[in-house]
């Protein structure tokens, strides 16, 4: 093909998923050249033809030299010259067409590691004091020229990645920034502080390279940046991603942030009391410590307590130990013993005697908080029949001298005896009846036995009360009132979705021949309430002790807004993807609703005997909650659990009413949140339409230690509700914090990138090598799309050549007339 000439149109156009520079071509080529494999033969042809027609023109014209006069020794041999010249192009086929060419930029991920390790203080800026790895790659990002450099010649998408990778921000090659018009918009500004906070509970360094390769379909790569301090303790193997780039061309530059000393560090790791307890009892309160550097060294360790809400001078110390590390990275437990004496909140806070050598003073205490609550909760047992799980906790809440139980067993006869403080015959018709319980546990119920009246009034005790209700579902009469309309309050009140047609397949889903363990969730796992020991580990080892369950009820799923804790591990069980539903709650209005698929769990009895009373004690107090710690009678707070992972949301629900006890109705109100430094900042409860009185937020948590969540109840500046949550930094992110300097060169070495050992030299370059954004060259595309013909160009042009070849011809065959030639 020949191209003799371009004239260049600019515009843009979306192409593919990105957008790319498109300019107009207009090509013109001899179409007969196309029609070879290799116009080389042609083009040999052609060379023969010509050479034969110009050595026809100069034999001729050298015979007749003696005939012809002066200048026409020159122009009729041009006139031949020409016509042949035009026969020729004639023969190749003169064409036009319009082209167009497309240029794709390429582009730079840079992928910047917001773990929770980001928040380890062991940077040191030019000139200035410590800070966060986190906030130095923000002041470098946000303040050095480095990204403006990288734009110069690439497309930048700037990303976070920690359990996962997000899309923060992308910028246009600067150039096109400058020239264009059209191009294509930017995101918004970022809000550096906020979008880099360290949050992320695991590094998954490897699944976020797999992904931003991935991205090649936008582009092609110039480079991938990595700014991390190469924790890798999760996902991916980064390495073999690695290889993967290098085959596909893509080199990796790494960036290194962090220390890369080891650290000498003592840190209270761990701070764990029950949330709540009984006044008189002897309460151990367990604490884990975590020396690093200090072997052969003793430390003093202190707890002390205060009231929540009292005045910082009212601290007391309650006890000391002192603890000897006999390693260089040692975890020490370390207890205490309490007695509190009246019922309220207790803040308890231990508290480690800080060596002068600590690296990181930042961690040397913890707070949790303790509910000393009234000696009595009252339990509602209502039961289809006599199961065991209802015979055994039955027996357990009598024995129980912090609890008060009446049942209300349904298939019995009546007049039957029952061991229990009080035995119903009907579910409460009155207020002053129902209100009077914390908790309603309800095995495998017939709500058919209740009319109209009976459940408003359960689900007003739910929502209005706060009252706890833990259901367990029964292959008796559960599906009897799933399918009434009737009872559709009744189903609304549960966590998960029923199905409303039951088939012969869903009955057969109920059971199985043998035991299948429950496949608790990850918010299952970090439930308190579930735990069979003190500890995640340990409690994860009993579980896993448990044979497990022969059934469970067959449920749609989840309601929006429910938390499945646990699922039926049968592979056989569900008709879906997802394992059936065994364990799930949520918020109804002011109250917690608990779901058990199936009356299974005194089958723990078997492994342990405390098992059983362990779980469905922390159950009945965890749902019943917001009865218990009632602080006010104008309303309570409630959230999701006691204890977060820093970056976690929590949701906070407020339930108010007025003096008269009527559900306050306005559109919002105010909360204070405070942190543990003791920063705060409001946080706004919305209204829920659907519950008048009710009202939810969120924000979330980024730093460790107590949060103190506080609300003014309206019209009443002397009612104030009070509430603390735990947050704590995953053992995962901060087991090994120093920078692993042997993965992040690894990775820039198998791709054919570089390793930067920090963010200066990254910035600024060195001597022994380039700045960052010099070594990644653009890698820009340029296709071409061919057009097609132009049929009228390629008429007039054979219009004119014929008109030539014509022209020449005559003028020739005149001129040897005129000069009388042959």
């Amino acid at each position: 093909m020949l191209n003799t000439f371009f004239q260049f149109t600019p515009q843009f156009a979306a192409v593919g998923n990105a957008t790319s520079e498109v300019r107009a071509l207009v090509a013109y080529e001899l179409r007969r050249l196309g029609q070879f494999d290799d116009p080389r033969q042609m083009w040999g042809a052609v060379a023969v033809v010509a050479a034969i027609a110009v050595f026809y023109v100069v034999w001729i014209y050298r015979r007749e030299r003696h005939a012809v006069p002066g200048v026409w020794q020159w122009l009729l041999p041009g006139l031949r010259a020409l016509a042949m010249a035009g026969v020729l192009l004639f023969f190749l086929g003169l064409e036009k067409r319009v082209d167009q060419q497309v240029i794709t930029e390429s582009q730079v991920p840079v992928l910047v590691d917001t773990s929770l390790s980001m928040s380890v203080e062991d940077e040191m800026p030019a000139g200035g004091e410590k800070i966060s790895r986190g906030e130095a790659i923000r002041q470098v990002l946000s303040q050095s020229p480095l990204i403006n450099d990288l734009k110069r010649r690439n497309k930048v998408s700037l990303m976070a990645f920690d359990t996962k990778l997000r899309r923060l921000a992308r910028w246009q090659r600067q150039i096109e920034a400058e020239t264009n018009a059209e191009q294509e918009e930017e995101d918004a500004p970022l809000d550096w502080d906020a979008e880099l906070q360290p949050q992320g509970a695991e590094t998954r360094l490897g699944n976020a390279l797999q992904k931003a390769l991935e991205h090649q379909v936008e582009g092609p790569l110039a480079g991938v940046v990595v700014i991390s301090d190469g924790g890798q303790n999760s996902g991916v193997e980064p390495l073999g991603i690695a290889q993967l780039a290098q085959e596909l061309l893509v080199p990796i530059y790494t960036v290194g942030v962090g220390s890369t000393q080891p650290r000498r560090n003592l840190r209270v790791q761990e701070l764990s009391a029950p949330s709540r307890v009984y006044p008189g009892d002897m309460t151990l309160v367990r604490g884990l410590i975590r020396g690093e550097g200090f072997a052969g060294r003793s430390i003093d360790v202190e707890l002390y307590a205060q009231e929540a809400d009292g005045e910082p001078a009212g601290v007391d110390r309650i006890g000391r130990e002192q603890l000897v590390f006999s390693s260089d990275d040692e975890i020490l437990p370390v207890e205490f013993e309490i007695e509190p004496s009246e019922i309220g909140r207790l803040l308890l806070e231990l508290r480690i005697v800080v060596p002068s050598d600590d690296q990181f003073p930042g961690d040397n205490s913890r707070q949790v908080e303790v509910e000393v609550v009234e000696s009595q909760t009252r339990v509602l047992l209502i039961a289809g029949g006599p199961t065991r799980d209802y015979r055994f906790l039955r027996n357990q809440l009598r024995r129980d001298r912090h609890a008060t139980v009446d049942v209300w067993l349904q298939s019995a006869l009546p007049g039957i005896s029952q061991d229990a403080d009080r035995i119903l015959d009907i579910f409460p018709t009155m207020k002053d009846e129902l209100y009077n319980y914390d908790c309603i546990v309800a095995f495998d119920p017939d709500w058919s036995m209740l009319d109209a009246q009976q459940v408003d009034l359960l689900e007003s005790w739910v929502a209005e009360e706060a009252g706890g209700l833990i259901v367990v579902a029964g292959p008796i009469y559960t599906a009897n009132w799933v399918q009434s309309p009737e009872h559709a309050k009744i189903r609304s009140l549960y966590p998960v979705e029923f199905q409303r047609r039951l088939t012969l397949l869903d009955d057969g889903l109920y059971g199985s021949q043998f035991p299948w363990p429950i496949l608790f969730s990850r918010e299952g796992e970090e439930s308190e309430f579930l735990w069979l020991a003190d500890s995640q580990e340990e409690s994860r080892l009993n579980w896993s002790q448990f044979a497990g369950v022969f059934g469970c009820y067959a449920v749609k799923g989840p309601k929006p807004g429910a938390r499945v804790l646990g699922r039926y591990s049968d592979p056989d069980a569900g008709l879906s993807v997802e394992r059936p539903v065994f364990m799930a709650e949520h918020f109804y209005g002011g109250g917690r609703v608990f779901y058990i698929g199936s009356g299974e769990l005194w089958r723990m009895r078997s492994v342990e005997v405390g098992y059983f009373e362990l779980l469905t004690t922390q159950l009945i107090r965890h749902v019943s909650q917001g009865r218990l710690l009632r602080g006010s009678s104008r309303g309570h707070l409630l959230v999701q659990r006691d204890r977060y992972v820093v970056g976690e949301e929590v949701v906070v629900r407020a339930k108010l009413s007025t003096v008269s006890r009527e559900p306050l109705v306005i559109e919002q109100v105010a909360a204070r949140v405070v942190d543990p430094q003791g920063q705060g900042e409001n946080l706004i409860l919305h209204a829920d339409v659907a519950r008048p009185g009710n009202f939810i937020g969120a924000f979330n948590v980024f730093k460790e230690g107590a949060y103190r969540i506080t609300l003014s109840v309206p019209d009443a500046p002397d009612e104030l509700l009070t509430h603390r949550v735990q947050v704590s930094i995953p053992d995962l992110e901060m087991e090994t914090t120093r920078r692993n300097e042997s993965l992040l060169t690894a990775l820039a070495m198998r791709s054919e990138g570089l390793y930067y050992t920090s963010l200066q030299t990254a910035v600024e370059g060195s001597p022994q090598m380039q700045a960052l954004a010099e070594q990644i060259q653009s890698r820009a595309e340029i296709k071409i799309i061919r057009g097609t013909p132009d049929e009228e160009f390629t008429e007039r042009i054979n219009k004119l050549l014929l008109g030539i070849i014509c022209g020449a011809l005559c003028c020739e065959w005149l001129a040897r007339r005129l000069l009388r030639l042959a």
